[in-house]
């Protein structure tokens, strides 16, 4: 006994079917569509050359106006002797080179028409000499009404009208024809169309009704095949909400557990602020009451123990602060406006002018980009980067500031640049972190200005980096993202 032959497996043959269901009709749909495409062009461009006609019969109509009028201005001023005449003669000298331009324009590359035209502008300039001349014998008292009556000048005119009918008449009979073929054009692409969405219905019939049963039959297998497909999706998706509920509970636990290392740190900065800065108050109120008391007695090594005590105590005092301001910047809440970095920037000089007093300061700040931002952190940005500038050019007879931005895809770039000490580029990598100092006790500070730029502006998703050179100054860079245009301003 012959062994069966196999089945088709039914998505194969759904597709093939849906392959065929598709693509007669598409095929169809397509003949029609550039039969239509065909059609619908040849009326698109009996439509510009009827709109072109119009366009030549509107600007003769006009050209016409103004020849009629120069006569008629013409006219008036020889009977009357009144200049008030002359007005419509003049405004038409005035509009005919543009009206002739415009006719020619229209007339394109139609060689008869063109020459036409170049008779009428020909006839056109022979009676503006006439006018002329007839114009000056009536100002000099000579003989005018001779030239009037000879007719020279209605010569001129029914030539002008002779050569505007013949340009008329050509783009009307034009207009015409071109109206006739767009209508033939309409009514085949209607009857045409008509025919074919029969056709088209006739064929989606028979082939739908041949199909019905083909798709009917695979239904059933593919109904099932869906069905094992809907169970596994199922299975699917319950592993997935279980999946998702233990997620959940995972960050609701680091959630708990991140929240009391906060509650710790905030217990620990309390700590710093209250329990340590104490002592180091009373360290330095001790040594000021001392040198108050005793300072005469004390000989000059002691005299100087006691100010860098002093000192120390008030530098440890500002370090922690420092420091705890730094602390809490990374849980300060980001309140993010559109910020116009220029007013920052005037408001950063403003807060440093004792800095720079007594100094001269050459200040240079470029066209600055509005950013999206906190303006109270970004203020410290500028605070920090323009008060290090001045400070580390504190040496210099003459102090160069200078503050721009440039250009990027995406983001703006924006940077800091003095004249100051600089430093050595194989250490830029350690200049924005915390207690990080490269000049010692040279210049005063506590090492965490430029960690705080840094982490306000990875806070803001920017970064930062700095360029310079031993003795050359320095420049130090930091890029946002860019703002969207529609954000309101706040600076």
């Amino acid at each position: 006994m012959a062994a069966p032959a196999p089945q088709e497996k039914p998505s194969a043959s759904f597709r093939r079917l849906l392959a065929r269901a598709v693509l007669v009709p598409f095929v169809l749909l397509a003949a029609l569509a550039l039969a239509l495409a065909l059609g619908v062009t040849t009326l698109v461009r009996s439509a510009r050359l009827t709109e072109r006609s119009d366009q030549v019969l509107t600007q003769s109509s006009r050209l016409r106006e103004l020849l009629v009028d120069r006569e008629t201005a013409l006219r008036g001023y020889l009977l009357s002797g009144n200049d008030t005449f002359l007005e419509p003669l003049v405004r038409a000298e005035q509009q005919l080179p543009g009206t002739f331009a415009s006719v020619r324009a229209q007339v394109g590359d139609e060689q008869e028409q063109q020459e036409r035209v170049s008779r009428v502008e020909e006839l056109a300039d022979a009676w503006r000499d006439f006018s002329a001349e007839e114009r000056k014998n009536f100002l000099e008292g000579r003989d005018y009404i001779t030239g009037v009556a000879q007719g020279s000048g209605n010569v001129l005119m029914e030539g002008m009208r002779r050569e505007l009918d013949a340009v008329v008449a050509v783009e009307q009979t034009r207009r015409q024809n071109r109206a006739r073929t767009a209508a033939l054009v309409g009514r085949l692409l209607f009857a045409g169309g008509v025919g074919w969405v029969l056709v088209l219905a006739v064929v989606l019939a028979y082939w739908g009704r041949r199909q019905l049963y083909e798709l009917a039959r695979s239904h059933e297998a593919a109904r099932a095949g869906l069905e094992k497909q809907n169970e596994a999706l199922r299975t699917a998706e319950h592993a997935m909400a279980e999946l998702n509920a233990s997620l959940e509970r995972r960050v609701e636990e680091r959630t708990a557990a991140l929240s009391s290392a906060n509650k710790e740190l905030e217990g620990f900065t309390y700590s710093v602020s209250h329990d340590l800065r104490a002592p180091l108050r009373q360290v330095a109120g001790f040594a000021e009451v001392l040198d108050a008391t005793a300072g005469p007695k004390l000989d000059a090594n002691e005299r100087r123990a006691l100010a860098t005590l002093r000192d120390s105590a008030r530098h440890s005092g500002q370090l922690m602060d420092d420091l705890l301001r730094f602390s809490k910047m990374s849980r300060q809440e980001l309140r993010t406006f559109s910020v116009n970095l220029t007013s920052l920037v005037e408001s950063a000089r403003a807060s440093l002018a004792q800095e720079a007093e007594g100094r001269e300061v050459e200040w240079t700040v470029g066209v600055l980009p509005t950013v999206r931002g906190d303006p109270s952190m970004l203020l410290l940005v500028f605070r920090n980067l323009l008060g290090n500038a001045l400070k580390y050019s504190r040496g210099r007879p003459k102090t160069r500031i200078e503050v721009g931005s440039l250009g990027g895809t995406h983001e703006d770039v924006l940077y800091v640049r003095d004249n100051g000490v600089g430093f050595e580029m194989a250490y830029a990598d350690r200049l924005f972190g915390v207690f990080q100092r490269l000049h010692g006790t040279e210049f005063e500070g506590t090492g965490i200005g430029l960690a705080s730029v840094r982490r306000i502006v990875e806070r803001h998703g920017g970064r930062v980096w700095a360029e310079g050179a031993t003795g050359q100054g320095a420049t130090f860079y930091w890029a946002m993202p860019r703002a969207p245009a529609a954000d309101a301003e706040l600076g």
